[in-house]
């Protein structure tokens, strides 16, 4: 059992490293940078608020705030309901195409130090 606990803290351990090594989050260390972040993969990919969690490794409520924060700011819309849950789309080509051209170029010299 011990080996299972483990695991599941090496898990635990990578998938906050993932969350939380986005160029945005490793600059200013915010739940908003964290979402963020996630335009840089997804780009105008729908997102539910659930997805957001899982890949930011932020919890469901500052998820949702963050969303909605970035919603009255004009850099998220909803989009259409799948079910019952309601998707998110970034605007990238409104608000977020230099914020989100500026955080790959980080991205990539970032990359290209870590293989110096």
């Amino acid at each position: 059992m011990v080996v299972k606990e483990d695991i599941i803290d090496q898990v635990a351990t990578l998938d906050e490293k993932y969350a939380t090594s986005g160029p945005l989050t490793r600059i200013f260390r915010s739940a908003t940078a964290r979402v963020l972040d996630q335009m840089l993969i997804v780009g105008e990919m729908e997102q539910t608020i659930s997805m957001l969690v899982e890949s930011t490794n932020l919890s469901y409520k500052t998820v949702e705030k963050t969303v909605k924060m970035l919603i009255s700011q004009g850099y998220m819309e909803q989009s259409r309901r799948v079910g019952n849950a309601q998707t998110y789309v970034f605007k990238i080509d409104n608000h977020l195409s230099t914020l989100m051209a500026c955080a790959q170029r980080m991205q990539l010299d970032y990359i290209k130090n870590q293989q110096t």
